[in-house]
């Protein structure tokens, strides 16, 4: 379907089009597409068809008396002469009334079909609106739900805080890790970051059996909680400033910063 036709089967000219609420710049257009477009034309159908249903769906039957009144009326009806020329027929006033009641009837219905449509459409509205509210409501509850889980960690008696601080190639990074063992935690706070070339970036290590394990790169968080995956029987955690995309270890003087556990277990037993 072109483009131009969805635009115009999305606006309401075809169904003002069929209620007769359109201008004559309106009708020429409406018209046109319905000489060239044959999904216009399927969809006009669609439309008279379903007028047509809803007209019938309200009909109201008119009493039996009626024809037999009209019938009897017509018999009885004389002509009579209104000009010296010609002679017309004088419109009886059940005609008029009759008259008058299909078009009030057909006013009704169109009004009718008009409302329940737009009633239709407010509905559609706000059940889309409920659902995306349940949607937000319940993404915030679980960010709220892992927010509370990590918190509570941090207040765990077994979770440890380290303070870091950037060495000479990093003065001004400082950062607090909390580990926990227990629950398999470990999470990182940045207070503060120093810039990096573009081609550059901060990553922490952990120390396992002699071999280095990322753990990923820092990013400034806002003063955030980022969490970390945690590693059994760590030894030491490092911060390098290395090449973006690099995955292997840097050299010795790529460090920036660590946590030396054995030493700092070393110190608290004595």
């Amino acid at each position: 379907m072109r483009k131009e036709v969805k635009i115009f089967l999305e606006s309401d000219l075809l169904e003002r089009y069929l209620i007769g609420e359109t201008s004559y710049e309106e009708e020429i257009r409406v018209e046109h597409f319905l000489d060239t477009e044959i999904e216009v034309q399927t969809v006009y159908k669609e439309l008279q068809d379903n007028l047509e249903f809803y007209a019938k769906a309200y009909a109201v039957e008119a009493p039996k008396s009626v024809k037999s009144d009209i019938l009897k009326a017509i018999s009885e009806e004389n002509t009579e002469v209104t000009m010296a020329s010609s002679a017309k027929k004088s419109i009886p006033w059940y005609f008029v009334a009759a008259c008058v009641t299909t078009f009030l009837f057909g006013a009704t219905t169109i009004t009718l079909w008009k409302q329940n449509k737009l009633l239709s459409n407010e509905k559609n509205t706000v059940a889309s609106q409920i659902e995306n509210l349940k949607k937000d409501i319940l993404s915030t509850n679980s960010k709220l739900e892992n927010i509370k889980s990590k918190y509570a960690v941090l207040n765990d008696p077994e979770t440890r805080k380290y303070v870091i601080t950037g060495n000479e190639r990093a003065k001004n990074l400082k950062s607090v890790a909390y580990i926990n063992p227990k629950e398999r935690m470990t999470a990182i706070n940045i207070v503060s970051m120093p810039d990096l070339p573009e081609d550059k970036e901060f990553k922490m290590w952990a120390e396992v059996n002699g071999e280095m394990v990322s753990l990923g790169v820092l990013e400034k968080a806002d003063r955030k909680l980022m969490s970390l995956p945690f590693q059994d029987n760590a030894s030491k955690y490092k911060i390098t400033i290395g090449a973006k995309g690099n995955d292997s270890f840097a050299a010795i003087d790529s460090e920036v910063a660590n946590i030396d556990l054995e030493l700092i277990k070393e110190e608290n037993e004595e």
